[in-house]
Parts: C-alpha cells; structure tokens; sequence
C-alpha cells in the first residue's frame, strides 16, 4: 500500500475508528514493557500529563459534531524528491487540501479536495486535477471508501458489536473521544517542553506491534485553551512522514445544521459506471484496521 494511501486510512482510522475495538493484548501482570529512553517520567511529569490527558478527555466528551479543513504533506524518502545537497532539507513528495468531519458517536467523513504534487521539471508544487484524493465515509454501520482508480465503491460492514461508542478505540485515537487511561494503555506519552506558545506537544508512541507496523511515532499540537488539535505529525516504520495542519481556528463545532449533517454520513449511492463491493472484514483485519481498509 503506498504511504499516502496508509496515511489517509490512518487519518480516516484516527477520526472513524470504524473496524476495531483495540482490544489488543496486554502484557502479563508483573511484566510492565520497559519505557523507552526519554519517556521514562519523573512523578511531576507524569502527575501533569494525567492532568492534560484527563482535561482533554473531558472536552472531547463535549464535542457532538465537528467540521474542520486540513492541509496534508507528504514526504516519502523512497520515492520523494532527494534533499537539498547544501542544506539537507527534503522536498514534500505532495500537499493536499482536505475535509473532516464527525458527529458523534460513529459518524465520519473525510475527502481530499485538492493535490498539489511535485514538477521536478518545474520545481515546484502543481496542481494536478486529474489526480482524485482519498475520500471515506462512515454511517455508523459500515464504511464507505471511494476507489476512484479501480471504480469501486467498497463497503466494508462494521460488526453490531463494534458499533456505537466502542468504535472510537480505534488504532490512533488521537482526535475525538480519546480516554486518558486507554491512551496511556496503549502508548507511551510524554508532552514536550519545547511546544509553541499557546500549545501543547503530545508524543506518543506504540507499545504493541499491531500499531507499530503502521506508525512508528505519532506527535500532536493542541490547542492549549480549547484543546483541539492543530496539527499532527505521523512518522512510518519506513521513515516516511505525513504532517496534517488543521485549521482548528475555522472549525464548526456543535453545529445545528441537521439536514446538512444527515447528509454528509448517509450512505453513499454507487457512482453511474462504477461497481460496488461489498468486503468483509478478515480475523486479521478485525484486529488490525489498517489492513482492513488498505
């Protein structure tokens, strides 16, 4: 799976969490993995990330519904622009301009609108309308994922257990009803002191290996007054990265319009020309959402 496409399920993952419960194995008691260098705390430090993640936990709970534009850059270090030989700094393989959304608790949508890919002859960032973006939706009961290249629209059921509130456990819930103590569960947390002002640094990375084959580390800008998020940067096990910039100035949240929200999750009509296929999930993929959607 190319890694725009792994970043995109991951995005749609971290927002949907549409395929999984995350009920992934917990080491034997007595038998805590050891916290790897620079994520060993000191009790302050692990008193005032408790502090952070419970607050945050409590505003999620406030939000019903979102709506939020995002940018999105792509660095592939296989197959991206080289680095610059004088300064090292390397080119972003593509910049796209897309949307979220979410109504709680099982509702998503998310498209991108716009691909700006990189001209080597130009040396520049072109937009290319004959490149389609990554486009899902979810109603709650299945997900919907657009294949504009093969014409398929795939769904993909989501089991009735897995339905409702317990499908925001996905695999990177990093963005809307995120629970401090399934967090800290599952990754290793620690917020860094080098944040902008007026923010908050999250790092986390997996302890379990069904999370680090997908991403190696993922870090969160935060909004510190509001706690939304405002950026997000993803780092594959490749090396590769992807950093989303979301404009959480702009977002509508809570907002009335039900008509429109109606709209926006229901369930897709198969494209004129296009065939539907309908997919259902593997043992594997149930616990591994990534492959699921790829």
């Amino acid at each position: 799976m190319p890694d725009r496409l792994r970043q995109a399920a991951l995005l749609a993952a971290l927002l949907l969490a549409p395929l999984v419960s995350a009920q992934q194995p917990m080491p034997p008691a007595g038998m805590a993995p050891q916290a790897p260098q620079g994520f060993a705390l000191s009790p302050a430090e692990e008193a005032y990330l408790d502090q952070v993640l419970t607050a945050w936990e409590l505003e999620s709970k406030k939000i019903q519904t979102f709506s939020c534009g995002f940018t999105r850059i792509v660095y592939d270090h296989v197959f991206g622009p080289a680095p610059d030989p004088e300064t090292g700094v390397r080119i972003h393989v593509r910049e796209e301009d897309g949307e979220l959304s979410y109504q709680r608790p099982d509702k998503g949508r998310f498209e991108i609108t716009k691909v700006r890919a990189w001209d080597a002859a130009q040396q520049q960032h072109v937009e290319n309308a004959n490149i389609i973006g990554e486009k899902w939706v979810c109603d709650g009961e299945a997900v919907y994922e657009y294949a504009t290249e093969q014409k398929q629209l795939k769904v993909r059921p989501i089991p009735k257990e897995m339905q409702g509130e317990s499908i925001v456990d996905g695999p990177l819930p990093f963005l809307f009803g995120a629970e401090a103590e399934k967090l800290k569960r599952r990754y290793w947390l620690k917020l860094d002191p080098r944040a902008p002002a007026g923010q908050l640094w999250l790092v986390a990375l997996p302890k379990y290996h069904q999370d680090a084959a997908n991403y190696s580390q993922v870090e969160l800008m935060l909004d510190r007054q509001r706690l939304l998020p405002t950026a997000m940067r993803v780092q594959a096990p490749d090396g590769s990265q992807t950093v989303y910039t979301f404009a959480a100035d702009k977002a509508e949240i809570n907002a009335t319009m039900a008509r429109l929200w109606g709209q926006l999750f229901s369930a897709p009509r198969t494209p004129f020309g296009w065939k539907r296929v309908v997919e259902q999930a593997e043992p594997e993929q149930a616990a591994n959402p990534s492959a699921a959607i790829r």
